[in-house]
């Protein structure tokens, strides 16, 4: 499957890395919003202009599918891009890289992203356009719900609920049963043990209110 990626900054590199690692798809441009971007390469790719560019390429059948690919400093704007996409019919696939451990009884929406080293547990349910990045651990039964990001390390320790676009800064510890509300900062090293209230950011050990 010939993917376009959407953002042509450091986290679109790596999904279109990710791609080139899964096997069942590729790359072959980025878009971004930056006009001085067009016509340049990423990664030996190029990139064809911003979003109205990559829709016209789908139309003309120059990619068969989308992926997000902006990252935490742009949360809105991933949720933005994702919508955009499947408003248009753009195909949407999760991709795994082969490294990545996923149970069988686990489910990945549709333009999520699990990188090296992660592990995706038994009964988990991951949503649409979230990302896993490396080392990340998704116990058992823990559900994600869509856009969140879990930065690289980040331990879910099992039950846990992340609500919609939440963000989890790197290393970021949860203990059992604890819910994430939807649009919270967890920042990178907290050990969250209580529930983190919608729109919410918590820091430190244990992690409190900012």
């Amino acid at each position: 499957m010939r993917l376009l990626i959407l953002g042509a900054g450091v986290h679109g590199q790596a999904v279109a890395d990710l791609a080139a690692e899964d096997g069942a798809h590729a790359a072959v441009a980025f878009t971004d919003a930056d006009p001085a971007l067009k016509g340049q390469s990423r990664l030996g790719l190029p990139v064809w202009g911003d979003d109205a560019a990559g829709l016209a390429a789908f139309r003309e059948g120059r990619c068969d599918g989308a992926l997000v690919g902006v990252g935490n400093t742009a949360m809105t704007a991933r949720r933005r891009l994702f919508d955009l996409a499947r408003s248009h019919g753009l195909p949407a696939p999760s991709l795994t890289h082969p490294r990545a451990v996923v149970a069988r009884s686990a489910a990945v929406g549709a333009g999520s992203v699990v990188f090296g080293g992660a592990v995706v547990a038994a009964r988990v349910t991951v949503g649409r356009n979230v990302v896993v990045y490396s080392g990340a651990i998704i116990e058992h039964d823990s559900r994600l719900a869509d856009h969140a990001y879990l930065g690289p390390g980040v331990v879910l320790s099992g039950g846990v609920i992340v609500e919609e676009g939440a963000f989890l800064g790197a290393g970021a510890v949860l203990l059992p049963g604890v819910a994430i509300g939807a649009g919270a900062v967890v920042a990178a090293g907290a050990v969250v043990i209580d529930r983190v209230a919608p729109g919410a950011t918590v820091a430190g050990v244990p992690a409190r209110p900012r």
